[in-house]
């Protein structure tokens, strides 16, 4: 993989644990109820989501190129291609994809069409595949090295 690829893949996981920090403080510090309530928290929950999952889908697309792998036609299947090439583990392509259909909720609705409740769900219990997802990917990087 070449240098420049590989800094922009670092770039990208960065600005992930970045989003993750600002999630997790805004998962410590609210119940559903406010959650449901305040839109603010709702939208910073709700932008900080998508573009990190955009990221990790960046991430593994850049990748799959680098490994002269062809990129999956959908967003899920670019985790599920990297699990497929042992990339990632099949449980963390699994829940990255499920977070790709996720994403594309974020992105096609908006107010009242998101059900806040998956929402605020995915913040309680879905951080940590994105931590799982860069740990593997830094697995991966560290190999090729």
């Amino acid at each position: 993989m070449d240098v420049d690829t590989e800094n922009r893949i670092l770039q990208k996981a960065e600005y992930i644990q970045e989003s993750l920090v600002i999630l997790g403080e805004t998962r410590d510090a609210t119940t559903f109820a406010t959650y449901q309530r305040d839109r603010r928290q709702r939208d910073i929950v709700e932008r900080e989501f998508q573009p990190s999952i955009e990221a990790c889908l960046d991430i593994g697309s850049m990748i799959l190129r680098a490994e002269g792998t062809s990129v999956s036609e959908t967003n899920a299947a670019v985790f599920r291609t990297l699990a497929q090439s042992e990339i990632l583990t099949s449980e963390v392509g699994k829940n990255m994809a499920e977070a790709a259909g996720f994403r594309n909720i974020l992105t096609h609705k908006y107010g009242s069409s998101i059900n806040n409740r998956d929402v605020f769900n995915f913040l309680t219990q879905e951080l940590y595949i994105f931590r799982e997802y860069l740990t593997q990917i830094r697995d991966f990087l560290d190999t090729e090295n």
